[in-house]
């Protein structure tokens, strides 16, 4: 009998979707076989329901906890991929002042329970649109090598992710309720999902295009240089390395003014991570990117004449939205402000985001380095677009090096290391 491999377990020759190279194979078969199991009706969320819809930026995933090792998606109606409504109340909660948490959502009183008038239905993909892209995703720390060096090997894992989904969430009432209520619950729903929703929205996963009220500080970019490789070897443009540059960056510097341990809990207390026994740390920042003009393309090289295929990407303009992901008092925003402005320029000054970052794009500044056609893409390049404030902070020309180098680890001790 052959077994789908969603029922598998995730043992050697039954199914592997967290190690490759076995993942290669299975985890495809495992989105196959999902996929011809879903039907053409798009789940809705019926008559007394009010719904509205939330392009995502990039990929939403999150985790029906079928496997402690594997992230698979949360698979409800027709085989549709959904964000659950218990997960969009427990959102929706973090949200709401005292009052409105009691009247939407229900809590305890005099130690009796009371409802909330509101039912969350959750979300679903508005059409199929989501079959014909890239679900299978891959997760790929590198903090250990890139950063520490403690011998880490780096290995991909894999998860299933829909990319960039238009998502149309439900809200039904148990009460008559007026549209300048309903117009109040909906822009308690958008400040929640400014935030993220699902897994990882640190590190650009579950963000809406817009922000409403947490945007720190926005900064548009060009750029160049190697894409990432998804588990088939096709390119793809990943904003989370956005993130990865920049969380690493405060590890290093934070490195030069303290000790060890103190250097990786504040990097944690700023941008997330794990804590051991204590589990997950959410951090202070996360960030989200829109791809405003970009263009996938494919180098090739040919070593000993064997041709060699290197995805590239073209941004010709993007958005990077540097968010606060916690309720934080002016001050601290402040600080923050200070921190990433400084590590946005650091990141350009030094080098730039993403794969091969510390060296500059040979096709710019070296091109005879390309002139028999048997060497490998090498660098990046990035700008900044434009001058571009957000909150009275302003990210615009770099300085000379030393200068700000002084500038960042004054920066870095006087407000985290003191």
């Amino acid at each position: 009998m052959n077994v789908p491999r969603m029922f598998r377990a995730q043992v050697q020759d039954r199914c592997q979707l967290q190690r490759l190279p076995q993942a290669r194979t299975d985890a495809y078969r495992w989105v196959d076989e999902w996929i011809d199991g879903v039907e053409e009706t798009v789940p809705n969320f019926g008559l007394n329901a009010q719904t509205r819809e939330y392009q995502i930026a990039w990929r939403f995933v999150t985790n029906s906890g079928q496997d402690a090792t594997v992230i698979r998606p949360v698979i409800g109606a027709n085989g549709f991929p959904y964000y659950p409504g218990s997960s969009m109340k427990g959102a929706f909660k973090r949200a709401c002042s005292p009052e409105q948490k009691m009247q939407y959502c229900g809590g305890m009183t005099n130690g009796e329970t009371h409802p909330g008038c509101l039912r969350f239905h959750g979300g679903y993909p508005k059409d199929l649109d989501w079959i014909e892209q890239e679900l299978v995703d891959v997760v790929h720390p590198q903090e250990g090598y890139q950063v520490k060096h403690s011998g880490d090997n780096h290995s991909a894992f894999v998860q299933i992710s829909l990319y960039q989904p238009l998502l149309v969430f439900g809200i039904s009432s148990s009460q008559e309720l007026s549209s300048q209520e309903w117009e109040q619950i909906w822009q308690i729903w958008e400040r929640t999902i400014s935030k993220g929703i699902g897994l990882r929205v640190s590190a650009g996963y579950g963000q809406p295009i817009n922000h409403a009220e947490n945007c720190l500080l926005s900064v548009h970019l060009r750029g160049q240089g190697l894409a990432s490789k998804l588990i088939n070897d096709e390119g793809e443009f990943r904003p989370n390395l956005f993130k990865a540059a920049l969380r690493g960056h405060t590890l290093r510097l934070l490195g030069g003014v303290t000790d060890q341990a103190t250097a990786e809990k504040i990097t944690k207390q700023i941008w997330g991570g794990f804590a051991g026994r204590q589990g997950a740390i959410v951090g202070q920042v996360g960030i989200s990117f829109e791809a405003i003009d970009l263009t996938l393309s494919t180098f090739t090289y040919t070593p000993n004449y064997n041709p060699v295929n290197m995805p590239i990407f073209n941004l010709r303009e993007g958005r990077l939205d540097i968010l606060t992901m916690k309720n934080l008092g002016a001050l601290q925003t402040r600080h923050l402000q200070g921190l990433v402005t400084r590590l946005i320029k650091f990141s350009l000054l030094l080098g730039g985001f993403g794969k091969s970052w510390r060296r500059v794009d040979h096709r710019l500044f070296y091109p005879d380095y390309f002139q028999n056609n048997d060497k490998p893409v090498i660098g990046c390049h990035w700008q900044l677009l434009k001058n571009f404030s957000q909150y009275g902070v302003v990210v615009n020309q770099l300085q000379d090096i030393t200068t700000f180098l002084n500038d960042c680890y004054s920066f870095m001790a006087l407000r985290y290391c003191v």
